[in-house]
């Protein structure tokens, strides 16, 4: 909790087993096969775009209903990690997002660093508008990250002067303001000013089972894969269910029912499509794709906002 407030970031070493890590990506992995578009964790060579379902930037995958898959709610649900949540929240009576799904990044050829899709795309996941601490991120980490596998970079300690960085740069922040939603880019000269006041990016590596955390004032980006090494992780966050407002609670089981995933924080309903863009040669089959449907426990309904907390 001290490495949270005052770095911005920290690992929570094996929240769940390393074994029990490598089941999970070997569960990705089967997902990713079982599209049949010639996909072979076995083979390299297999490893290209149209050879996958539709991906965002930096490997992310968030259409299909991905964060749905009995596999992802089962990681969700796991004990310990959101123990953790509860430890920092100081309440067990937690919701969890729907957010992005997973980061299945397979890197396809070596390139060299000075490729474009190196560049950092700083940013932070809270609106310049809301300065006060509103949420902590998380990934779950599942197999090997070194310091060439691509993953977190935060600019440690820069959670510390969020207020003072809006201030400082209000001149940026344009004819409609700062971004209301929770996300704001920030900029070369932004990130050069949180450095000349001591800030230092740091690539965070960790072992699978490792539970990453960090401050969502804390500026931040997916760095991608420069080795040939897979980077599967789990994008993971809860909140506090007093913390969600009824409306958004009300969204939420909405977009369960839909398989929609939503944005990083619980208590914000901005959801994305299932589907992909028409022109991706996977949009037919998704279409097609019946919705899965997750078998639940007690816990996992409550941490889906489907059941209700008793008081």
């Amino acid at each position: 909790m001290n490495e949270l407030h005052t770095r911005g970031w920290t690992i929570v070493s094996e929240t769940i087993s390393k074994e029990k890590a490598l089941r999970y990506a070997d569960q990705a992995y089967s997902w990713l096969e079982g599209w049949n578009y010639g996909y072979s964790r076995h083979d390299r060579s297999t490893r290209k775009a149209s050879n996958l379902p539709f991906t965002h930037k930096g490997g992310i995958f968030s259409r299909y209903g991905i964060a749905h898959e009995q596999f992802v709610w089962d990681l969700k649900s796991e004990p310990l990690l959101v123990d953790k949540f509860a430890q920092i929240w100081g309440t067990d009576k937690l919701l969890v997002s729907y957010a992005d799904g997973l980061n299945l990044s397979l890197p396809e050829t070596s390139r060299p660093k000075t490729d474009p899709i190196f560049a950092p795309w700083s940013h932070v996941d809270q609106s310049p508008l809301r300065t006060n601490l509103q949420c902590v991120q998380g990934i779950m980490n599942l197999l090997p990250n070194g310091p060439e596998d691509g993953g977190l970079m935060v600019l440690e300690g820069s959670n510390k002067f969020y207020s003072e960085l809006w201030q400082h740069f209000d001149h940026k922040k344009g004819e409609k303001g700062w971004n209301t939603l929770e996300y704001q880019n920030v900029d070369e000269e932004m990130t050069g000013w949180l450095e000349s006041k001591g800030c230092k990016w740091v690539k965070v590596c960790c072992q699978p089972g490792d539970l990453l955390l960090w401050d969502s004032r804390t500026v931040h980006y997916g760095a991608v894969p420069s080795s040939m090494n897979d980077r599967f992780a789990a994008y993971i966050c809860y909140k506090p269910a007093s913390m969600v407002p009824k409306e958004a609670k009300e969204k939420r089981r909405e977009a369960f029912a839909k398989k929609q995933c939503t944005a990083h924080d619980p208590a914000i309903i901005r959801t994305t499509p299932r589907l992909p863009p028409e022109y991706h040669h996977s949009y037919q089959q998704a279409v097609e794709r019946p919705l899965q449907e997750p078998v639940l426990s007690k816990r996992g309904g409550q941490l889906a906002g489907l059941e209700e907390y008793d008081d």
